[in-house]
């Protein structure tokens, strides 16, 4: 593999050489290329030295940054904090800003980090209509986009991860339970399902829970979407519903940290472990340890959040150094239940 680095103006030539052919013409670093005709792998944005090297030297003394829709679920704070340790591990300063699940929170954070400097904006977008203009106004200042996690607003970056995926993670979290109802209750289950209707991406979600929970089990009553996201909301919603619908014996939520408040609720009204049934998405520790203990929490969806960390730094180092990337990169998606974890 031979090498040209150029420094002038800031260009950048990649090139492999092969003995044959001339090398391809320079292209501006910080200009990359952005392929819409395939879905990528985050182990795709794994970046070369020399493209460290020249992210380096496009970054300066700048900096990227990241802003986390919340610091205050396992799954969010594990991809800030391998996002913080990648970003160590290959030398870009990075700062970190937490939206508490608040999106009007997003805006002015976006202009503080673009007014210091930023060349590189990493964000879990909590409100496209919300967040647009400022991503907008971000871009016209000629700085990059990195999404994860949350809406996919298809803007002058990529998109790493559950950020176009919430369909497939919900449709995987409600295959699980529709399994579950056709197996264990004979395809009957009076089912409530936890939803965070505020972001459009998260109904995406709960939409997918029903759609293929029904597939599976067409006969189960789904008796309402109720407010989860946080163990605190699904403390409350299931403690409600459990006294309009007594009946519940299955929850099914758009994460884990809802479910463990519908858990806490479950647990209250007197239920048996063994007849009732809760499934999340994310894989956190916490519902590992709870679905291998057996009981009521018995399947969540594993969206690889070290992975996602790693892989928005990579990514970053990826556009700063002009690469040639796919515009989507798909993130993992796993089911976990009992079976898997054996």
């Amino acid at each position: 593999m031979c090498r040209w680095l150029m420094m002038a103006m800031v260009v950048v030539w990649l090139a492999a050489c092969s003995g044959a052919g001339s090398p391809p013409a320079p292209r501006p670093a910080g200009t990359p290329q952005l392929l819409n005709d395939r879905i990528g792998k985050m182990s795709d944005l794994e970046p070369s030295s020399i493209e460290i090297d020249v992210a380096h030297q496009i970054l300066g003394q700048s900096f990227v940054g990241l802003l986390a829709c919340t610091q205050s679920t396992e799954w969010h704070k594990s991809v800030v904090d391998a996002a913080k340790a990648r970003a160590a591990e290959v030398g870009l300063k990075l700062e970190t800003f937490d939206s508490d699940t608040k999106a009007e929170k997003q805006p002015p954070a976006i202009k503080n980090f673009v007014d210091k400097g930023a060349k590189v904006l990493i964000i879990c977008v909590l409100d496209p209509k919300v967040v647009k203009p400022a991503l907008d106004d971000a871009i016209q200042k000629g700085v990059w986009i990195i999404e994860y996690a949350g809406s996919n607003l298809s803007t002058n970056g990529i998109t790493v991860g559950v950020g176009d995926q919430n369909a497939p993670l919900g449709c995987a979290a409600g295959e699980i339970t529709g399994r579950l109802i056709a197996t264990e209750k004979g395809g009957q289950a009076t089912v409530a399902i936890l939803d965070y209707p505020s972001l459009p991406q998260i109904a995406v979600r709960a939409d997918n829970i029903e759609k293929c929970l029904l597939q599976k089990a067409p006969q189960a009553r789904i008796v309402g979407r109720f407010l989860g996201g946080t163990t605190e909301n699904g403390l409350k919603s299931m403690s409600d519903a459990l006294r309009k619908y007594p009946d519940i014996d299955v929850v099914a939520s758009i994460n884990d940290a809802g479910a463990y408040g519908a858990l806490t609720a479950l647990q209250a009204a007197g239920k048996d472990p063994q007849k009732t049934i809760i499934v999340g998405i994310d894989a956190e520790a916490k519902a590992r340890d709870l679905i291998k203990a057996g009981g009521f929490y018995r399947g969540s969806v594993d969206t690889a959040p070290v992975m996602t960390g790693q892989a928005i730094i990579n990514g970053a180092v990826k556009l700063l150094a002009g690469a040639t990337v796919a515009k989507q990169i798909e993130g993992a998606i796993t089911e976990v239940t009992a079976d898997t974890l054996k």
